[in-house]
């Protein structure tokens, strides 16, 4: 028995290291993925600092039973000069990037747009999938990712993941100040949450809940509801990590057809707070949720 528990542990130990890469390996893959990073495009005078590298996994032993996951690597980008605005370096960023051959592309409700000078204005935070002019992956071996925000602080920074990007097909997107917001998935302004039909670009297929970033001092977050006075508002608000059920942390607004103002209070661990709205016939319950019967916008005011 105990011979063939020995046996056993060595085939393991004899798989594991025919199975897992070597140091020679990993050295020459760092130095590709290195090599694909020098590569990116930078401002003149610019460069990359403060680089990780990340071999990834590939197979059983190395990534237990997740999936494979290619190596990476990631740089912040040193300009050499002081950062100026969020709106002023993303159009720096966007005109480098054209001059280079490269355009920088965003994701909004599974849509892909091209990031431009009026996407910038318009309060983009400048982040996306640096791809060639044509749509094609950043390189043939690697995809290229650029945020220009760390939080609400400019912080230029590139991610590069050693596996080719599929070439992106782009579509119109109408950057409304919502649409912005939802996309910076931060509470720091008034913007419609949910409605149906849509409001400001948004439409009830945005109101299923999210996390949102918000300052870690919040004790309440206002909305305005407006909808039918036949049918009635559930809000939710409160931190990510919250226990209990969600009857627990449930606000049940009536409909009056008119503008009524809802606040929520929230205990946060953290900076973010998960925030969910749906509209349904009145009276609703947990096991029967009738068609709403109007129109309806929530819109979030403040956080205190």
């Amino acid at each position: 028995m105990i011979w063939g528990l020995r046996a056993l542990v060595l085939v393991v130990v004899l798989l594991a290291a025919g199975c897992g890469r070597g140091d020679d390996e990993i050295a020459a893959l760092r130095q590709a993925v290195e090599a694909e990073m020098a590569a990116a495009p930078l401002p003149a005078g610019a460069s990359l600092v403060r680089g990780q590298f990340d071999k990834g996994c590939h197979d059983f032993f190395e990534c237990a039973d997740g999936p494979d996951r290619p190596a990476a690597h990631t740089a912040d980008l040193y300009l050499g000069r002081p950062l100026a605005g969020a709106a002023s370096e993303c159009v720096y960023f966007v005109e480098m990037l054209r001059d280079k051959g490269f355009q920088l592309v965003g994701t909004w409700d599974e849509a892909q747009f091209k990031v431009d000078e009026a996407a910038c204005a318009a309060g983009h935070p400048g982040a996306g999938a640096v791809v060639r002019a044509d749509g094609r992956s950043f390189s043939d071996k690697a995809s290229l990712k650029f945020s220009l925000l760390d939080g609400d602080r400019v912080a230029p920074r590139y991610e590069l993941t050693y596996s080719p990007q599929a070439p992106v097909v782009l579509s119109e997107v109408r950057l409304t100040r919502s649409v912005v917001v939802h996309i910076r998935g931060a509470l720091d302004r008034p913007f419609v949450l949910s409605a149906g039909p849509e409001v400001d670009g948004i439409t009830s297929g945005q109101s299923l809940g999210g996390q949102w970033r918000v300052a870690a001092s919040t004790t309440s977050l206002r909305f305005e509801v407006t909808c039918d006075a036949r049918d009635e508002a559930w809000l939710e608000a409160h931190d990510p990590e919250m226990n209990g059920g969600p009857e627990e942390r449930r606000r049940v607004v009536p409909c009056t057809g008119a503008a009524t103002v809802v606040d929520v209070p929230v205990v946060l661990k953290k900076d973010k707070a998960y925030v969910a709205v749906s509209v349904y016939g009145s009276p609703a319950s947990v096991r029967q949720q009738p068609p709403r019967h109007g129109d309806y916008v929530v819109r979030f005011v403040s956080a205190s």
